[in-house]
């Protein structure tokens, strides 16, 4: 599949050998490893609901007794009690939620008085949102992610905090979505303190014409419904935060163009900026502006504590030199809020698909670095990119150019355009430089480089491929077909991409892409170093307990 040669090991720079066996790999005895675990296993099994709730099951007693389903409340394990899902019953009844266990353990994660709530008040606010309009099933689903909601009196919290939100221009289905995001938002008394801070300065800050600041406010809502955690801060706190911005250096149009995309930069405390600031002064020399480019660019590294950012910008520094290490954070800021090893595993798939220089990557786009280039979809894009280029590149030149192109584009894009070129019989006409094919084509022609001429091919470049519009890349493919054909009945006949693309799962050449890239990521893994391997998935499977604590 890949060039190989006979050693096979990322840390010396080998290359990817399909069907060799991982360098260092010991032998697992995995049955035993198995009933080891299981038998250390004994208190806890986690797995995950709304709520940031941890669902924990007691091992059975010696006597033989059922096991007593327990959650995590506050950080400490509750059971729940056994007579919540009965009286709760008519509550999942009305709201059409089948599965009435889950919907107790929900409940029970909350505190005691929030619970006797629920099962007061519940019915009474779920008659009122499906009054607004919230059919049963949306119904449900927010019952189950935010049953805080469900617990006062429906005209002292449901009824005034989604009247606030649909006076911003949401419908009631919409503001229910903004509860199923940010679940805690419930336990907020009104927004209406926020609403006053956030519609002038989204107002101040628009260059959209004709709509006031709570209506941008409702724009900002309806595309990033988790954005409703702004909405929790108290005056002072938004003001505070918002002047620290702008006193950062940040206009207000830069503020509202950021929270479009990142909501949390209002939410940024300016003492924890200022000491993060300093630490990547002291660490990468970083100077003002470029503190103003990571939080507008990727504000997750606010987030980060500051042993994680300094362990972060130290092994940058390590790796690539602090000069250089500058040089692609303020490329890459993204570089900072992700982890170690996600660069790191990226540098050693590049030696295994045999890049001799990983830095030379680097240094033309650090970006790429950012990426799980152990993704199934991003080999795909690779072998497409391989297998269809003209000349057939290798993997290492494919990604030393097309790095960007693989990373950043969904396979049914990138490799069912260059599908569909095939099955139109235009890869003739695909060219790496459209330009350089031009010249060669009029100097073979007697013609000076610079000049037109009649009848003059038309090249398909790889960037039409990755990067041109719908209708741009349709133009492209009637432009071409019409050039190799006069008879415009066959450029008729000719399917379009997007009747192409429905079919394209269905194609052998897709199904043949998508299995050598499986089968590719799985050599891969055995080729890496070990360490490494134990090291990313420890990794994938923190950030995985995150991603699901934040649900």
């Amino acid at each position: 599949m890949f060039d190989a040669s006979s050693t096979a090991s990322a840390a010396a720079g080998g290359r990817w050998q399909p069907g060799a066996t991982p360098a260092g790999q010991l032998t697992r005895p995995k049955a035993v490893a198995h009933a080891r675990l299981q038998h250390q296993r004994r208190v806890w099994q986690p797995a995950s609901i709304p709520h940031r709730i941890t669902v924990v099951a007691a091992a059975a007693a010696a006597d033989g007794s059922d096991d007593e389903e327990m959650v995590v409340r506050y950080g400490k394990s509750v059971a729940v009690p056994p007579e919540l899902a009965a009286g709760l019953a008519p509550l999942a009844a009305a709201c059409g939620v089948a599965d009435v266990a889950a919907m107790a353990r929900a409940v029970a994660a909350l505190s005691f008085l929030r619970q006797q709530g629920v099962l007061a008040h519940g019915l009474a606010v779920a008659a009122y949102l499906q009054g607004l309009g919230i059919e049963q099933g949306q119904l449900g689903r927010l019952l189950r992610r935010c049953p805080m909601l469900f617990s006062w009196p429906a005209e002292q919290r449901a009824a005034v905090l989604f009247s606030q939100l649909m006076r911003l221009g949401l419908s009631a289905g919409q503001a229910a979505d903004c509860f199923k995001q940010q679940p805690q938002a419930a336990a907020t008394p009104s927004f209406e303190a926020a609403i006053a801070v956030l519609a002038p300065l989204l107002a101040a800050g628009s260059k959209t014409a004709g709509r006031t600041g709570e209506q941008l406010l409702g724009d900002l809502l309806e595309k990033d419904p988790s954005a409703v955690s702004l909405l929790r801060w108290g005056t002072e706190a938004l003001q505070r935060n918002g002047d620290n911005l702008l006193q950062l250096g940040l206009s207000r149009q830069q503020v509202v163009a950021a929270l479009s995309h990142n909501p949390a930069l209002l939410a940024l405390n300016p003492k924890r900026l200022a000491m993060l600031e300093a630490l990547l002064q002291q660490e990468l020399g970083a100077d003002r502006q470029l503190w103003v480019k990571v939080l507008l660019r990727a504000v997750r590294v606010a987030g980060c504590s500051v042993v994680t950012l300094r362990q972060r910008a130290q092994a940058l520094v390590a790796e690539f030199g602090r000069e250089e290490a500058l040089r692609m954070v303020g490329n890459a800021p993204q570089l900072l809020a992700i982890d170690v090893i996600v660069w790191r595993l990226a540098m050693a798939v590049w030696r295994l698909c045999g890049v001799s220089d990983p830095l030379a990557v680097v240094c033309k786009n650090p970006a790429l670095l950012g990426y799980d280039w152990l993704n199934p979809s991003r080999l795909a894009n690779l072998l497409a990119l391989q297998r269809l280029l003209p000349r057939q590149p290798s993997a290492a030149q494919v990604i030393e150019r097309y790095g960007v192109y693989i990373t950043h584009l969904a396979p049914k894009k990138l490799t069912g355009r260059l599908l569909y070129l095939e099955q139109l019989g235009l890869l003739q006409q695909l060219v790496a430089d459209k330009r350089a094919a031009r010249q060669e084509w009029r100097q073979r022609q007697g013609l000076s480089a610079g000049s037109e001429a009649a009848g003059e091919p038309v090249f398909i470049s790889v960037f039409d491929v990755a990067m041109k519009s719908p209708a741009q890349f349709a133009g492209l493919i009637q432009h071409a077909e019409a050039w190799l054909s006069e008879d415009s009945e066959l450029v008729s006949s000719s399917p379009s991409f997007e009747e192409f693309s429905k079919g394209l799962h269905q194609l052998p050449a897709w199904q043949r892409l998508w299995a050598d890239a499986k089968a590719g990521v799985a050599e891969l893994k055995q080729q890496l170093p070990p360490e490494l391997m134990r090291a990313a998935d420890k990794t994938a499977a923190a950030e995985s307990v995150t991603a699901a604590g934040s649900d």
